[in-house]
């Protein structure tokens, strides 16, 4: 599955032709053309989803961790629309 994605994300990379900036932690000015999938998911590490319920444990709300610019750089080279991620940060009452 990594190597569908890495593939994917580096064939869609050249085929602009661009490049991604913020993967590389000692400079985040880098850019590449080229991200391993070992990057890629460092990437995202950070994202947390928060499922806030009440004292019966009925879920009341969700809050989502926004995605960066390169992360949302990433899923659009992968072919994933931005409402998937979204669509887990579904607020209840």
């Amino acid at each position: 599955m990594l190597t569908v994605m890495e593939f994917t994300l580096q064939r869609s990379l050249q085929r602009e032709p661009t490049s991604l900036a913020g993967l590389h932690l000692e400079n985040r000015k880098k850019r590449t053309a080229q991200p391993s999938a070992e990057r890629v998911l460092k990437a995202f590490s950070r994202v947390t989803l928060t499922i806030l319920k009440d004292r019966e444990g009925r879920e009341t709300g969700r809050w989502l961790t926004p995605l960066s610019a390169v992360q949302q750089d990433i899923l659009y080279h992968l072919g994933l629309e931005r409402s998937l991620y979204s669509q887990l940060d579904i607020h209840t009452t």
